[in-house]
């Protein structure tokens, strides 16, 4: 046998003896907290946060087919929203509103449109998420929306350092993941199932600082993928403004008279 090879059996040998050391555990840095602690800072958003002014390069996915848009958005509380897609060259795409009881639609490079009631269909029409208006606000503004009038349970994620919020109401559970490093409750993941069937899944990530015109600073996203069965979209924000005042007749629009409605 060559020498040469000696130093290297010996190494080998050691390292089947001595396997690699797993990984250290991450305690939590503050009191362990209870699940309706959790839920409280979750929902507080809307008091940290009113509205949102976003630009963003969305990649959405339908089925096998896939889009890549720039869409600028306006979203506050309330299932206010307004997503406007923009051609190439900067001209208007398609644009949607809702006030979060009526939308309206126009696609500019169809010529068609229509207006109904908000639902979780009409928002879908143009950024693939399938929620409720006033669902959607917290996705946006990195958040989640959250089960109602579910049991909650929260336990602690040694390897990850996360937060793991299960909750159960009838058929639905949903599971939330927090980042827990400086007890900073980030949104990493959030998973709705109904009868163990994914419903929806969201993801955040690159979380950074945002501060409003009041010198309020909270943390928003870098990037946000919503997902469905057949369907998903990737949110890559390039801009984000908070708390800024925004008209209540940002979130309608006028559909030309005589305009064709758009096929669904």
């Amino acid at each position: 046998m060559s020498a040469r090879l000696l130093p290297c059996l010996a190494l080998l040998a050691l390292l089947l003896l001595y396997p690699a050391c797993p990984r250290p555990r991450i305690q939590r840095s503050y009191p362990d907290p209870r699940p309706e602690q959790v839920l409280a800072h979750l929902q507080s958003l809307e008091q940290r946060v009113s509205s949102l002014r976003a630009e963003t390069l969305s990649d959405v996915r339908l089925g096998k087919e896939r889009a890549n848009l720039t869409v600028l958005i306006l979203a506050a509380w309330g299932g206010k929203l307004r997503f406007m897609a923009m051609n190439p060259n900067q001209s208007m795409a398609a644009d949607l509103a809702s006030d979060g009881a009526q939308y309206c639609f126009l696609d500019a490079n169809h010529n068609c449109g229509e207006c109904g009631p908000a639902t979780s269909q009409s928002v879908a029409r143009l950024i693939r998420i399938t929620l409720d208006p006033e669902q959607v606000v917290p996705l946006l503004l990195g958040s989640t929306p959250i089960l109602t009038n579910a049991s909650a349970k929260v336990t602690w994620d040694p390897d990850e350092g996360h937060e793991i919020v299960e909750l159960a109401a009838g058929p639905f559970t949903q599971r939330i993941v927090l980042d827990g490093k400086n007890q900073r409750w980030d949104v990493l993941e959030s998973v709705l199932r109904e009868h163990g069937k994914l419903a929806w899944r969201l993801r955040h990530k690159d979380f950074h600082e945002v501060r409003a015109p009041d010198g309020q600073v909270d943390r928003l996203p870098g990037k946000s993928l919503f997902e469905e069965p057949r369907d998903s979209v990737l949110i890559r924000w390039k801009e984000q403004e908070v708390n800024v005042p925004l008209d209540e007749s940002k979130f309608r629009i006028d559909i030309p008279a005589g305009i064709s409605p758009c096929r669904k």
